[in-house]
């Protein structure tokens, strides 16, 4: 472990280090590219997935109160198409949309009081462009595994026999979500956001676990919110521990390019 540690503190040192990825994801902040991430909200939640209603968004672009007070990430393709794009509702007196919506299990009710979200963020409106998800079983988030119902019904186990691990990451590479994670992650670490909440549905939570090893703490009961969702919470301390102890191979990647005092300790050491 040690050593594998000293190769990503090596590979954070270099002023270049090769990418994986074909796309360009960071925080928005050109109105342009703003209005981008907006018409593709629109696309994905209103004419796509019919979550909203499109006469209620006359200009084509989906906008709610919440936008003024999010990080919003963009990810854009070699053409300079955005392809993809997800916000960071940050604290503030509107609170957050998932509070609208979701009852908290008892143990977290704690969580709706507001000075317990000082340091909190949720992630909110994740769309994907349909034109990166063409392939037959890519799925919303830009990948499937086979598999999935039985894990749901007997246990991971036996989803496990369908398809290895090895066999997604060489078939599949969810870049798109990996890279707005990476920009949400790198933006909540310059925010000094220590958590964050999220209502998601079942096929992303095990992309995060299957591909990435991240794992998000239910707290609250499934609901239908935008398609059926559950309300979880992880820390980023979490995020970290995750990947550098299951996915060294992408660690650096997701590390690279933060300020060095919020590097996790264990890579400055």
């Amino acid at each position: 472990m040690e050593a594998a540690m000293a190769t990503q503190r090596n590979e954070l040192t270099q002023n270049d280090p090769p990418s994986p990825w074909h796309f360009d994801f960071s925080v928005i902040d050109d109105p342009t590219c703003l209005d981008d991430s907006y018409a593709l909200r629109y696309e994905v939640y209103c004419k796509e997935r019919h979550f909203l209603t499109p006469e209620n968004y006359p200009t084509n672009l989906e906008i709610d109160p919440y936008d003024n007070h999010s990080i919003h990430v963009g990810g854009i393709d070699n053409n300079g198409v955005m392809i993809g794009t997800v916000r960071l509702v940050l604290p503030s007196a509107k609170g957050f949309p998932l509070f609208e919506h979701c009852d908290l299990f008892p143990e977290f009710r704690h969580l709706a009081d507001k000075s317990a979200q000082m340091t909190t963020a949720e992630v909110s409106r994740l769309a994907i462009s349909k034109s990166y998800r063409r392939r037959l079983n890519d799925g919303f988030y830009n990948i499937e595994y086979k598999g999935d119902c039985d894990a749901e019904r007997h246990g991971e186990q036996r989803s496990r026999a369908h398809i290895s691990d090895a066999g997604i990451h060489r078939r599949h590479k969810p870049e798109i979500i990996w890279g707005l994670y990476k920009a949400m992650y790198q933006a909540s670490k310059l925010q000094g956001i220590t958590h964050w909440f999220a209502a998601m549905e079942k096929p992303l939570l095990r992309l995060m676990r299957r591909c990435f090893h991240i794992d998000f703490t239910p707290i609250g009961p499934e609901l239908d919110y935008y398609g059926p969702v559950v309300p979880y919470i992880i820390g980023m301390a979490e995020i970290e521990g995750a990947l550098l102890h299951h996915r060294s191979d992408l660690s650096a990647d997701f590390f690279n390019g933060l300020e060095p005092e919020f590097v996790p300790d264990i890579l400055r050491k």
